[in-house]
């Protein structure tokens, strides 16, 4: 027994050295034996396994060796810096403050910016503009008288045809003394009234005068408005500007209707259409008739254009 005890603990020893020659954890001694089972079970627990290993992985690559430092004398460029890092958001630039809308009076244009529309020209000046003003305060001034003496008209819009034209113009039916107006109107409030005027001083008492028992009931075959130039000339005519009227006929309370025209010398006819022409010479200022020209031969060319020191024209 003493000899066989020998010869395992030789072995042993052998078994170490050559263990440790090969590079394998050797135990110092065997492992503890794990506490018996309880009485009966009869079995010893195996003993516990050894942990496994990982499995062999990529080798990592060899680490660069540090850049020696340059010798004495050399001339090298720097190593390139390291990028700066992004700013953060909070930290990012703040946007360019907009500029102002506005010109400077120094930088301001003097001429049109290319490709501009044109502009058209100022066609009321500020004195006309003024006159026009004054001339509505006219208008309305003369509607409230020509309403007070008991005519019976409507006013209308203003009409405008390049050079022609007629602010406010009257739509006359009815004159004061009850002469009716056969035939649309449209002139100036100024021209309606001196036609008044004229029916109701002149007219009326003249028909009393010469005609008898007979009475003026309408005038008729009327023209007032029309955009035209004068006759023979080359300015715009009064009617153009609604300050005129033409009467070519005039109706009595007989029923007969009196042509304007040249009568037989001393008849009451010849002598009523003369009283009536001079009675407008006053309330209109330019009068024109039979025998004046050959355009107004067979009418009354009555208009209220203004003239130098208040003169007239009567023919």
């Amino acid at each position: 027994m003493r000899g066989l005890g020998r010869t395992l603990a030789t072995l042993l020893c052998c078994v170490s050295v050559s263990a440790l020659a090969q590079g394998v954890a050797v135990p110092s001694a065997p492992p503890a034996d794990t506490p018996a089972t309880a009485a009966g079970e009869g079995t010893r627990p195996e003993a516990q396994a050894a942990p496994k290993l990982p499995e062999a992985g990529p080798v990592p690559e060899a680490r660069p060796e540090p850049a020696s430092p340059p010798a004495p004398g050399d001339v090298t460029s720097p190593p390139p810096s390291a990028p700066e890092p992004a700013p953060a958001p909070d930290q990012a630039a703040a946007p360019a403050a907009p500029s102002p809308a506005y010109v400077p009076p120094e930088k301001a244009r003097t001429t049109p910016e290319p490709g501009a529309p044109e502009t058209p020209p100022i066609e009321v000046t500020p004195s006309e503009s003024v006159e026009a003003a004054a001339a509505v305060e006219d208008a309305q001034a003369c509607e409230g008288e020509l309403h007070a003496r008991g005519a019976r008209f409507e006013v209308r819009p203003t009409i405008s045809e390049g050079d022609c034209g007629v602010l406010q113009p009257v739509e006359l039916t009815e004159f004061s003394n009850g002469v009716k107006l056969a035939g649309k109107t449209q002139f100036l409030c100024r021209t309606a009234l001196a036609l008044d005027i004229w029916v109701a001083d002149g007219v009326a008492p003249a028909a009393a005068k010469e005609l008898g028992d007979r009475k003026v009931v309408a005038l008729s075959d009327i023209s007032t408005y029309q955009c035209r130039a004068r006759a023979s000339e080359s300015r715009i005519s009064e009617h153009s500007r609604g300050s005129a009227i033409d009467i070519g006929a005039i109706t009595l309370s007989d029923d007969k209707v009196l042509r304007v025209e040249t009568k037989a010398p001393g008849t009451a006819e010849d002598r009523f259409l003369a009283d009536i022409r001079r009675a407008a010479c006053g309330p209109f200022r330019t009068v024109l008739g039979p025998g004046t020209d050959s355009d107004h031969g067979t009418h009354l060319h009555l208009d209220i254009a203004a003239r130098t020191n208040e003169a007239t024209y009567c023919r």
